[in-house]
């Protein structure tokens, strides 16, 4: 009689393992239940991007998407016959000049809506590349929440709640950045995109010793070679420009707002706000970014090597806005 129960047992327990008629009522009202949760999480990412989009276009349309506005509206930079950076509006590099250029045909009322429901589908994009991200092995559970819970955390952002709201572009780099480090297959194809993303942002270009060191080293190369090349194709296009923002303005040192507003989250801006300036400011900060640079890379490249890439890409991220000359609200996503 013992045996019988004891066997009896064994044999229910295999069956809920093995997903038999006591195994798959639970296990269906678990995925049921799961699948409501996940439903109900998107659910919620879905009624923050209405109320973004609802708060983006109440806004008085002199004052939303005013960065947008100040490249491609009708009396933006774009549409000027000198050089992009003849006043310091425009901070991005003269391959985003030379990308934008022809939005500046589509610079009417609908470009605000298309720009911003443009915006919202890389966001989701953006929390979808994450998601696949995580480091392996995660539950069915977890691969099942993660998407929306990673889209309602950018949503709830304040670097994307600012993108939105200037009309900024500074999703693209970031998404290109994911997309080349989880999401193209072969090296090569992933170095193109890191590298165009580069193109936009040249200090992005610290993710090629990320690369470098973790094995990946045809996929540094390709960034760089990519990156050469967008920058050549911008010279050779716009040779002005280049110069002024190269040369002139050291990569984009002085371009936009004021160098130590507390919206500058870089250590330039705080170096700045600290009271430092000159020579002895440049000195500080070159030394300070150094380090950081180091410090910070080499634990990125730990965590990678550990299996962690999608944390090493994040703090290979945390290095850029630091060491970079401005690193603004948008810019911190």
């Amino acid at each position: 009689m013992g045996r019988r129960t004891g066997r009896e047992g064994r044999q229910g327990v295999a069956n809920a393992e093995q997903g038999g008629p006591g195994g798959a009522v639970g296990t269906g009202g678990a995925a049921a239940r799961w699948g409501t949760v996940c439903a109900v999480l998107w659910l919620v990412a879905a009624v923050l991007a209405v109320r973004q989009v609802a708060v983006v276009l109440r806004t008085p349309r002199s004052e939303r998407l005013t960065d947008l506005e100040t490249w491609v509206g009708p009396d933006g930079v774009l549409h000027v016959t000198g050089s992009l950076y003849d006043s310091t509006r425009f901070t991005g590099t003269p391959f985003g000049g030379l990308v934008l250029k022809p939005l500046t045909r589509a610079a009417e009322q609908a470009l605000g809506w298309g720009w911003t429901f443009g915006t919202l589908l890389l966001v989701v994009a953006l929390g979808l590349v994450a998601a696949r991200a995580l480091p392996q092995p995660v539950t069915r559970r977890t691969a099942l929440l993660a998407a929306p819970v990673a889209v309602t955390l950018l949503m709830l952002s304040l670097p994307v709640r600012n993108t939105l709201y200037l009309g900024q572009t500074s999703i693209i780099p970031v998404l290109l950045v994911l997309a080349g480090c989880f999401a193209v297959r072969g090296e090569r194809a992933s170095g193109v995109f890191i590298g165009v993303a580069a193109a936009f942002q040249p200090a992005l270009l610290l993710f090629v010793p990320l690369l470098w060191f973790t094995g990946r080293r045809r996929a540094a190369a390709s960034t760089g070679v990519t990156f050469a090349g967008a920058t050549a194709l911008a010279w050779a296009a716009m040779p002005h420009d280049s110069y002024a923002y190269w040369v002139h303005h050291l990569a984009g040192v002085g371009l936009g707002g004021r160098a130590d507003d507390l919206a500058n989250q870089s250590l330039h801006g705080a170096l700045l706000r600290l009271g430092l300036e000159g020579p002895a400011e440049i000195a500080v900060f070159f030394t300070l970014a150094t380090a950081v640079a180091v410090f910070g890379m080499r634990r990125a490249i730990h965590y990678a090597r550990d299996g962690q890439l999608l944390l090493a890409v994040a703090i290979a991220g945390c290095v850029v806005v630091a060491v970079s000359p401005t690193s603004w609200k948008h810019q911190l996503l």
